[in-house]
């Protein structure tokens, strides 16, 4: 299989309210609402963001029945740092504070209104001892 794009779904009780963070936060425009189901994209992008009534025939009750999610979305910015400013001004609270990881990532995390985790990462150099021990093959 290969698939011709990719999407996810958050269901939510609130999909104006979710739709509206997307857009606010990460720049995400709606290219489809129809109340119960609202599409995000960015730009040009082979990806969209769906939200999804919870509750809704098209929606398993399994799915519609949980209320607390285990997803994370990432979501690759050139500057984490300004995001989470940007978010904390906003008003959003922050899971954690954006942190510099070995392997090459600074990142932090922060929740949509529905709860969904989204792991905020600007990709950066990776500490040049830790790619040693664990790509010695590169060096």
């Amino acid at each position: 299989m290969q698939p011709a794009a990719f999407g996810a779904t958050v269901v939510t009780a609130r999909p104006a309210e979710v739709a509206a963070f997307y857009e606010q936060h990460f720049d995400l425009k709606i290219t489809l609402d129809l109340g119960w189901f609202v599409v995000l994209r960015r730009g040009e992008a082979d990806w969209e963001l769906a939200i999804t009534q919870r509750g809704h025939e098209t929606i398993p009750a399994a799915v519609s029945a949980l209320t607390e999610s285990t997803n994370v979305f990432g979501f690759i910015v050139e500057d984490a740092d300004k995001v989470a400013a940007a978010l904390v001004e906003a008003g959003v609270e922050l899971a954690t504070e954006p942190v510099t990881e070995v392997f090459g990532q600074r990142h932090f995390f922060v929740r949509d209104p529905e709860g969904t985790w989204i792991d905020v990462i600007q990709l950066v150099a990776p500490d040049p001892d830790w790619l040693a021990a664990n790509f010695p093959a590169a060096q």
